[in-house]
């Protein structure tokens, strides 16, 4: 009887032992060092600094930073993107950062959070920052109020310098919150325990220009 005991107690442990060391790797693989984001600030814990904004003259929007009340995703500060005018074009209202150097080959992930007013659309898009404003990636994302996460992975085409990162959301009146935005290299990698976030691909594989865009 003792020895079955016995037997039955190690197997207990044994068990227990392969349950903890199971948890503790995906643990580890779980707390593994982000990938470095090449964007600064991007959870806006320095306010708007190294980001840039425009509205076209037919618009009107109001770029500040709000705390607690946004309930944000990282830290403790979002983008609150107030929209009173507009504008007829989406590009029409634009949030970004640039300058920034991507090479040809290299696979990277441009990820951010979003919610909104109300269901809307906005842009997510890579660019060259200047003449022939070539797009690297771009896509249109579903917004609502709930915070989600939305990402794009692609591959360079080609050396560029000058890049750009943003989002743009005219024509809409519809205000707008964005946190947690990210560029890095690779795949997307999940930073956020218990995210569930959605894939959007490219429209185009290859650059497009702005001659093909200005009339969205």
């Amino acid at each position: 009887m003792k020895l079955m005991q016995y037997h039955t107690s190690e197997r207990y442990y044994t068990s227990l032992l392969t349950l903890v060391l199971l948890f503790g790797v995906t643990t580890l693989s779980y707390a593994a060092k982000p990938p470095e984001n090449i964007l600064n600030n991007g959870d806006f814990d320095l306010n708007l600094e190294g980001w840039h904004h425009w509205t076209h003259a037919d618009a009107a929007t109001l770029f500040q930073i709000e705390g607690k009340k946004a309930e944000p995703v990282v830290g403790k500060k979002v983008v609150y993107v107030k929209i009173s005018k507009a504008g007829n074009a989406v590009w029409h209202v634009q949030f970004y950062q640039q300058p920034f150097t991507l090479e040809k080959g290299t696979t990277y992930t441009y990820s951010l959070w979003a919610k909104s007013e109300k269901p809307r659309t906005v842009v997510m898009r890579i660019l060259h920052q200047g003449d022939p404003w070539n797009e690297y990636a771009r896509q249109t994302i579903n917004l609502s109020e709930v915070w989600t996460e939305f990402f794009i992975t692609f591959k360079m085409p080609a050396d560029d310098v000058s890049s750009r990162a943003g989002i743009i959301m005219g024509g809409q009146k519809v205000d707008v919150w964005l946190d947690h935005i990210r560029l890095y290299e690779g795949e997307f990698v999940n930073d956020i325990e218990g995210a569930e976030p959605h894939p959007v691909e490219p429209t185009n594989k290859l650059a497009t220009t702005w001659a093909t865009l200005k009339d969205l």
